[in-house]
């Protein structure tokens, strides 16, 4: 596994246990399109608002969502969550288990385009 790529807590079980979740996976697939508040993931997802909190908490505990600050026109803010993965891959191969976990890169660009989009 590489090291920069989820909390060094995080070990083979915790990431396949939260995958084998559906609501995790819609929520991660949800994410990787657009930021979205927990509101809107309950909304997207059919599941209950404390049920979301829960599954972006493990999320969050082993770096595969992100939380961020999203402006809203009235002035306030509301936090919204993006996913952080980029690839899960497992390989078995000459008697070895290896695993990878890839995290989405951060372009600056395309950050600063998405906040632009939001005013």
């Amino acid at each position: 596994m590489t090291e920069d790529a989820v909390s060094e807590d995080a070990d083979l079980a915790d990431v396949v246990g939260l995958l084998d979740d559906e609501h995790v996976r819609s929520i991660l697939v949800a994410t990787s399109a657009e930021p979205l508040s927990a509101k809107e993931l309950g909304e997207r997802c059919d599941v209950s608002v404390s049920s979301i909190y829960r599954r972006v908490d493990e999320l969050r505990d082993i770096d595969l969502l992100e939380e961020r600050t999203r402006p809203r026109s009235d002035g306030h803010h509301e936090t919204v969550y993006v996913s952080a993965l980029d690839r899960f891959e497992l390989t078995i191969r000459d008697g070895d288990l290896d695993w990878t976990v890839d995290r989405a890169g951060d372009d600056v660009a395309d950050e600063l385009s998405r906040m632009w989009g939001n005013f």
